[in-house]
This record gives structure tokens, C-alpha cells and sequence, in this order.
């Protein structure tokens, strides 16, 4: 067996433990009720999707494009070492991010009609 794949049962708790967590933390339910949500989570995927091999993609791309469209909009001209410290990034990479973000929204304004 694979060292890197979990195990069924220690799946579906790993899932429950981190919806919970997640729920606690970010919905503000408390913690009994995140146990529950997250138990009927579990059992509402284990229902229909049980026995499927299923593949979660990480969507990096999508999570890059909105970093990079915060990083932009986080730029004030001269906060390129801060950024890059805070996405833990290089200089030069926040500088050619800014690069690509203001040339894709110009793209955009040039296709603007005239009022």
C-alpha cells in the first residue's frame, strides 16, 4: 500500500476534525455543533461518493491568480519589500507581478467604449 494514502476511517476523521475546526474557526458555531455539522459533512460525502476514487485539485492556479491580484491591489508604489515579505516572495518577484497584473487590467481598460 502507498505510505502517502490515508486510510477510509482515518480519512473520514481527519475530514471530520478539520470541517470542525473550520467551522469553529470561521463560521463561529460552537464547538459542539461544528462536531455535528462536520459529522453529517462527512457522512453526506461518505453517501455519495463512498467507494469512488476522487480527486481534489489543490487549484493553484486560482489561489496564485488571487494573490497576485491582492498583491497588486496592495502596492502602493513603494511597498515592494514589504509585500514581498509578507507573501514571502523576492523583490524582483512582487515587481514582475505588479507587471503582469497592470498590463492584464490595461488589456481590460483598452477595451472600454468611449463615453
Amino acid at each position: 500500500m502507498n505510505e502517502s494514502r490515508i486510510p477510509a476511517a482515518a480519512l473520514l476523521t481527519d475530514l471530520i476534525d478539520n470541517l470542525a475546526s473550520f467551522a469553529t474557526g470561521q463560521l463561529g458555531l460552537s464547538p459542539s455543533k461544528s462536531k455535528e455539522f462536520a459529522q453529517d459533512a462527512a457522512a453526506f460525502l461518505a453517501d455519495h461518493w463512498g467507494g469512488q476514487n476522487v480527486y481534489i485539485p489543490k487549484d493553484m492556479a486560482g489561489r496564485i491568480c488571487s494573490r497576485d491580484a491582492r498583491i497588486y491591489s496592495d502596492f502602493n508604489g513603494a511597498n515592494a519589500d514589504e509585500l514581498a515579505r509578507k507573501y514571502g516572495l523576492s523583490y524582483q518577484h512582487i515587481h514582475r507581478i505588479i507587471k503582469k497584473e497592470r498590463e492584464k487590467r490595461s488589456v481590460k481598460q483598452h477595451g472600454l467604449p468611449l463615453s
